[in-house]
């Protein structure tokens, strides 16, 4: 009795990854992160009418339908405007960084020591031209957009796109996007701080619309005491 055939071990090599599964560059992860958020602000300004009124204070912290248009807007402009800066420089962000360079001389002189100890401000500071939550406050034009978007790291505008589309942590991209901010130069803490107080404040306002105030029980009046004093 002849034993059981036993399962031959393939002797074909696997099938080789997918045109396109190799590692993506820079330039190409961040177009298709930037891609991403513009697919989803237009989403959102078409969709955006149908949504629950709490939703948009939640999000943006405000419920004014105008401001939050204006504000998604302006995320796409912001958006756009970085697609073009990575397309236009894409060749020298994918270029690997130089080599560090050897220590300076202690024989420099002044002015070069001067020029070389000037920092570079990679800080993600906050943008003067995201507008608050006041509807009194202008938004900037596209060209100014445009302007910023090419002057700040890529982390800090993206970032920034993620204030003006009204971006949670429970948003599919948020994993994404937190290693990109972090990693391009933006400020990731401040964002999440950003959206704690929103919500925060979001929360107060909707309470103190909803709930009348609560005022002390008034007072018993004080019986009068009728004839002399007791003996």
């Amino acid at each position: 009795m002849s034993a059981a055939p036993t399962a031959a071990a393939p002797d074909t090599p696997p099938d080789p990854a997918p045109p396109g599964a190799e590692k993506e560059s820079r330039v190409g992860r961040l177009l298709a992160l930037v891609r991403k958020l513009i697919d989803y602000g237009r989403e959102l300004a078409a969709t955006f009418q149908a949504r629950d009124p709490a939703t948009h204070a939640r999000h943006f912290g405000t419920s004014d339908i105008a401001l939050i248009l204006a504000r998604i807007t302006q995320g796409l402009h912001r958006a756009r405007a970085l697609e073009e800066r990575l397309v236009r420089n894409a060749a020298r962000l994918d270029t690997p960084p130089a080599p560090a360079p050897r220590a300076a001389s202690p024989r420099q002189s002044p002015p070069a020591r001067a020029a070389t100890a000037q920092p570079t401000d990679t800080t993600a500071a906050p943008d003067a031209l995201v507008p608050g939550l006041d509807p009194g406050i202008c938004l900037p034009t596209p060209e100014q957009i445009a302007a910023a978007v090419r002057r700040r790291p890529i982390g800090a505008v993206i970032a920034d796109i993620c204030r003006d589309l009204g971006i949670l942590p429970n948003h599919p991209l948020w994993r994404e996007l937190q290693v990109v901010i972090i990693r391009e130069g933006g400020n990731f803490a401040v964002l999440v701080k950003d959206i704690i107080t929103q919500a925060t404040r979001s929360i107060s306002e909707r309470w103190s619309a909803s709930t009348p105030p609560i005022l002390p029980p008034p007072l018993a009046p004080r019986p009068s005491h009728a004839g002399a004093d007791p003996p």
